[in-house]
């Protein structure tokens, strides 16, 4: 038979049923493949929490906080968070991840902790105490925490309106002095409790920090657990296991937190205005002519100031002609060596080396003592006799004092804090935060230039229209 006589092949048709077969096989492989993922990197790159097994602490608790989970749970955990902080938003999803896992065993109750410098996380934090009393607290947390950037009046308001909320009853609540109070009293609660930064936990009385992923949040309730259920095994009833736990607790980690309560704090810098904030030949990384100079206000023995640095670090590389950093001291009363890091910087600057010093100081931020960072000095080649005359020198703690003075004109409590061409940027921020003010400002400074403004006299001509401080 010759070709032209031999019947096409048929194509093979496939029925809608494996058709649906397939699709279902490919979703299930997909899926499998995920979870599959998920236990290697659970498994081999997160690594395990490091448990704490030492003494428990009291967090005072008014009865009327906003609880997720059962009363009778084996496990409580006390979060104190700030809608303005990153890592409190982090969090969230890992926290609710491992409590799905421990359903019935685990409660969460929260408590307000806005920070200073966080200027808009104390009317967040009231904005979510109205809608609590209208039953949408964690709604409203949702809301918060997805919309870090937008926390002004308005968008409080709106946030309400989404919710289906009253929004009358809404907005006399977050303005009135009972939220204000439900806001202190938290704040005075987390001081107690240890709280320095956020997020800060106490989990069955037991503290721990930070965005943790949700492994690490798994392995913390269940050795918590285990703990409680030996107390069950004694005989205590479910239902008072925490008040067993909480009988012998200390009831104070913290000396009552950083700063003033939020109801009693002074108006911060409003990030819409722009400061003046002067450099005074300290420590600079870039050019002398970039158009956008952003002033870091910091604190060699803040966990924020450490972690921020990886954001300045993408900055500079994707900066390196238009942005210059200028690192200016704000050591915490709190933190105890800071202030010693922050003259061995200054005194590092005088032979050259600022930066280098800063890295080894935030490097090693648990020993800050004058002998290590004459170490420090050491093996950074600086001629140590000068560097010790320099630490001690009246000079450099007098530069250190005009450093506190500038924050405190502007207002800038806490650490880290920024200035970007005066404009203020608070805490320990993504990248995508700084890129997105450097290039609202890097437009404005070019604008200038492209008006006649030598690019050397941009921060100057910026700052000759900028406010002294916040407040009227």
């Amino acid at each position: 038979m010759s070709d032209a006589t031999t019947p096409a092949p048929t194509p093979n048709k496939r029925s809608p049923a494996s058709i649906l077969v397939a699709v279902l096989g490919f979703a299930a492989t997909i899926g499998v493949g995920f979870y599959a993922g998920q236990w290697v990197r659970d498994r081999f790159f997160v690594p395990s929490a490091k448990l704490e097994q030492g003494d428990r602490y009291r967090a005072e608790l008014r009865g009327d906080e906003p609880q997720l989970g059962p009363s009778d749970a084996l496990v409580t955990v006390v979060e104190y968070s700030d809608f303005q902080c990153p890592f409190c938003a982090k969090v969230t999803d890992p926290l609710k991840d491992a409590m799905s896992a421990y359903e019935g065993d685990v409660r969460l109750i929260f408590k307000h902790y806005p920070l200073p410098g966080h200027t808009a996380a104390p009317p967040a934090a009231q904005a979510a105490w109205a809608a609590h009393q209208q039953g949408k607290f964690w709604e409203m947390h949702d809301l918060l925490f997805e919309n870090q950037k937008k926390l002004d009046d308005k968008s409080l308001e709106g946030y309400a309106q989404q919710l289906g909320l009253d929004v009358a009853k809404f907005n006399a609540d977050r303005n009135s002095d009972a939220a204000k109070a439900a806001v202190d009293s938290d704040y005075a609660s987390g001081g107690k409790a240890g709280a320095t930064g956020t997020p800060y936990f106490l989990v069955n009385g037991r503290p721990y920090s930070g965005s943790l992923p949700a492994k690490q949040w798994r392995e913390i309730f269940e050795y918590e657990r285990e703990q409680a259920r030996q107390l069950e095994s004694q005989g205590i009833p479910r239902a008072e296991v925490y008040k067993a736990m909480m009988k012998d607790a200390k009831a104070q980690r913290g000396g009552g937190g950083p700063g003033k309560a939020p109801s009693q704090r002074d108006d911060g810098p409003d990030p819409s205005k722009t400061y003046r904030v002067p450099l005074d030949a300290r420590p600079q990384w870039g050019p002398d002519d970039a158009l956008v100079t952003i002033v870091e206000f910091s604190d060699f023995q803040c966990p924020f100031c450490k972690r921020v640095n990886a954001s300045l670090a993408d900055v500079k590389q994707n900066y390196p002609n238009d942005v210059r950093i200028v690192f200016r001291q704000r050591p915490l009363a709190m933190h105890q060596q800071a202030r010693i890091g922050a003259r061995a910087m200054l005194a590092a600057h005088r032979q050259g080396k600022a930066w280098e010093m800063h890295d080894r100081l935030f490097q090693s931020p648990s020993d800050m003592s004058e002998e290590a960072v004459k170490n420090h000095a050491k093996e950074l080649g600086l001629d140590v006799a000068m560097f010790e005359l320099d630490l001690a020198a009246a000079e450099t703690e007098q530069m250190v004092k005009d450093d506190e003075a500038v924050a405190n004109r502007l207002k800038s409590g806490g650490t880290p804090s920024f200035f970007i061409n005066g404009r203020y940027l608070s805490g320990a921020q993504p990248y995508d935060a700084f890129k997105a003010l450097i290039e609202e400002e890097k437009a404005k400074a070019q604008k200038l230039v492209d008006e006649g403004t030598p690019r050397s006299q941009v921060y100057e001509k910026i700052m000759a229209g900028a406010e002294e401080k916040p407040g009227k």
